[in-house]
């Protein structure tokens, strides 16, 4: 006998699991919602901070998205080859180390 997803999603049935799932899904939304809206605010400060034309404007939400594109396509190769545990842990070190280290020349370059 083969069963069809709806015939195995109903045999399975709706527990703890799913919630969890569906809560992390759910938190992983709202966190793409508030980096879209923060790209909203960003984008119009910096464009009177730096006296920047409206399409360096566009270019700095360009670029967000271009990152995202490319970071997620090489990561995800990364992951699929070697887990994904060990290179979520790298790829974070790798990160806030980057941003411990522009820390300080961020302030530099501002006041």
């Amino acid at each position: 006998m083969t069963y069809t997803v709806d015939d195995a999603l109903v045999k399975m049935g709706f527990g703890r699991l799913q919630y969890l799932v569906l809560a992390y899904a759910g938190m992983g939304w709202v966190a793409e919602a508030m980096e879209m809206m923060i790209l909203s605010f960003v984008g119009p400060a910096l464009k009177s901070a730096w006296h920047l034309s409206s399409a360096q404007e566009s270019l700095i939400t360009t670029v967000v998205f271009a990152g995202m594109l490319v970071g997620a396509y090489s990561w995800g190769m990364v992951s699929d080859k070697f887990g994904r545990r060990y290179y979520h842990f790298i790829h974070n070190l790798i990160i806030l180390s980057l941003l411990q280290n522009n820390s300080n020349i961020f302030d530099f370059y501002v006041c």
